[in-house]
């Protein structure tokens, strides 16, 4: 055991950032709300209801992976400057969290009404919107890893690189269901969803949280510390863009080579496959993971 050294002085600060945590785990009665006002004991005990189960549980992980990102950060602060960021940070986090879903519901899946599909047992649209939370709980967690001042200017500078991201990530979400529209017209994504196709909602899941991982790839490559604002966002802007390319290109050859002569849009779409769906899902998640990592 002489190999093994731990510092005791931290344990005060480790116990108190795993109490913040479970503080901050009660906001998941916002994003309850935000699924219908419902209550959860009802949906999953009483109902049994597969969608809000897969809802919510999205929900605790988006939260986890944000938290992540800011609860055992920097320990030479003291007890109370510790505190204040964890909370701070927390729930921020969650705010922007819930003004991703707001966005997801009201602009990006304009045709599907998010909360009535999940409470209707809608599996697909479940797996939709947990991508959704996951997605941008990465990139929050890259910006609470790429800022770590807490100065009003490194909370606009956390807050803009959050919006640089989420704009990103909606604009490239809905461009794909514009062209899923016009290329297939009543077969397009949406109406996929909206049927309950677990398998395009599989690949949508991977492509969306793929590119997430994609665009937090810039956290680490752009550096904070004596830069105007506009520009940093500039790059970074430019960055989620390359890797965001990258990431498309890597996928588009993986698919090719590992589903070989298959047709995957008649697969997923026109037969709902749903080992062809996940199987795409995870070959982005995997890519977009491995750009994230090169930083």
């Amino acid at each position: 055991m002489d190999m093994l050294y731990w510092d005791h002085y931290y344990d005060k600060y480790i116990l108190l950032n795993l109490a913040m945590v479970i503080a901050l785990f009660a906001s998941l009665r916002l994003f309850a709300g935000l699924i219908g006002g419902v209550k959860p004991t009802v949906e999953l005990i009483k109902k049994d209801n597969p969608a809000f189960g897969i809802a919510l549980a999205g929900v605790i992980l988006a939260i986890a992976l944000l938290l992540s990102g800011t609860i055992y950060g920097s320990l030479d602060t003291t007890l109370l400057e510790s505190a204040e960021t964890v909370i701070f940070r927390g729930v921020l986090g969650v705010i922007l969290l819930a003004v991703t879903r707001i966005i997801f519901d009201r602009i990006t899946l304009s045709r599907v009404h998010i909360k009535d599909e999940i409470i209707k047992g809608n599996v697909a649209v479940a797996i939709a919107d947990t991508s959704n939370v996951i997605a941008a709980a990465i990139i929050v967690r890259a910006v609470f890893v790429w800022g770590k001042s807490n100065s009003m200017q490194g909370i606009v500078a956390l807050v803009a690189g959050y919006a640089v991201s989420q704009l990103i990530l909606t604009f490239i979400t809905m461009a794909k269901l514009r062209i899923s529209t016009a290329r297939y017209g009543d077969r397009g994504i949406q109406r996929q969803l909206k049927n309950g196709n677990i398998a395009v909602s599989l690949r949508f899941a991977g492509q969306k949280i793929g590119t997430a991982f994609a665009i937090a790839i810039a956290a680490s490559l752009i550096a904070t510390e004596d830069f105007e604002l506009l520009p940093v966002l500039g790059v970074w802007f430019l960055a989620s863009l390359l890797a965001i390319f990258l990431l498309k290109l890597i996928s588009f050859i993986s698919e090719r080579i590992i589903l070989f002569k298959v047709d995957i849009n008649d697969e997923v779409i026109g037969q709902g496959n749903i080992a062809v769906g996940a199987v795409i899902g995870i070959i982005y998640v995997a890519i977009g993971l491995l750009l994230s990592s090169v930083g």
